[in-house]
């Protein structure tokens, strides 16, 4: 079969599509033939040499996440079958075939394409994750949610009204997609940081009583203001780090406003820890919320021109995701 090597050319590290044995299905798994997968940010960190590939049997395979129909179930999995459409994430997911645990499995809702299903899934496990058993989000809490324009940020977004969230805001840094935002995400209100200080802006909007759940893309330049933003007991969530990592904390702040200040990643994450997070999200009602949870996908590439799509996450212009469309073989 086909797949998106990452090899070490002149020192660096460059998907290649080269053809590779298909892997083996294991006890407790399912085949995948793969339709589409996303691209993320981690891909940009690991050709840039700051993130290793997730570890994964034979070849190391470029992508983080798959969507696709199943092609065969190993003989204990009785919750799926061959022709089920499926998103999941699974290291080495831009191949033409994936094996991956059948707990890693999330039903695509129907009415969504492959695209869609590639789009949301790593999203919806990172946001749902965050909002959900990291912010603890309470009905009618008001969340402040950092790089909206973000494929994992919009989804957040979007995911934060499912959960029960009263207010949303967001930030962005760029006017073009401002007013597409408000129509596509339905936020309240979308802060231009260049334009405007985030901290004054949220605190006006509540009356000085601050945003309960911050879902942080941007990182270490944003942790002083976040804390000017925060009501008190709020949840900090460190997801991204866009803007870089070191940041001002103020202690006293910090501790007058009982601060939660959680980071979140999956690479410390046991494979244990990951299937339950899958599991966490399955409990959401995707069918009932197919259409409040529909993904937002800035373009789609052959699965030949992953360069390209990559170049243009990391341009930072896109808004939504960008997914490499695949036309399986089997």
């Amino acid at each position: 079969m086909q797949a998106v090597l990452l090899e070490t050319i002149d020192g660096s590290v460059t998907p290649v599509l080269s053809t590779i044995e298909p892997p083996a299905l294991r006890p407790g798994s399912l085949r995948i033939a793969v339709h589409a997968a996303s691209i993320n940010r981690a891909d940009l960190l690991i050709r840039a040499g700051t993130h290793t590939p997730a570890a994964a049997d034979g070849p190391a395979v470029a992508g983080l996440d798959a969507c696709g129909a199943v092609l065969e179930v190993a003989a204990d999995v009785t919750d799926f079958a061959p022709g089920d459409r499926v998103m999941a994430m699974v290291p080495g997911g831009l191949a033409e075939q994936v094996v991956v645990p059948a707990a890693a499995a999330v039903p695509v809702p129907v009415g969504w394409s492959f695209v869609e299903g590639a789009a949301a899934i790593t999203a919806l496990m990172t946001e749902h994750n965050a909002l959900a058993a990291s912010a603890r989000l309470q009905p009618g809490e008001t969340v402040l949610v950092h790089a909206a324009a973000s494929g994992v940020a919009t989804q957040a977004i979007k995911l934060a009204r499912v959960l029960g969230a009263g207010r949303v805001y967001g930030t962005t840094r760029s006017r073009a997609p401002e007013q597409q935002l408000l129509d596509a995400l339905g936020l309240d209100e979308l802060i231009n940081t260049v334009e405007t200080s985030f901290a004054d802006r949220v605190l006006e909007l509540t009356g000085d009583r601050g945003a309960d759940v911050i879902l942080d893309h941007v990182g270490g330049p944003y942790l002083e203001d976040n804390l000017r933003a925060a009501a008190i007991k709020v949840r900090i969530i460190g997801v991204g780090r866009l803007g870089g990592a070191i940041g001002t904390l103020n202690m006293e702040e910090l501790a007058r406003k009982r601060v939660e200040l959680i980071g979140v990643t999956f690479r410390t994450r046991s494979d244990d820890e990951k299937l339950a997070i899958a599991r966490a999200l399955r409990t959401v009602d995707l069918e009932a919320n197919a259409a409040a949870l529909r993904p937002l996908i800035d373009c789609t590439y052959p699965w030949d021109r992953v360069l390209e799509a990559q170049h243009r996450l990391a341009g930072n212009t896109h808004l939504g995701k960008i997914v490499l469309e695949l036309t399986p073989q089997h």
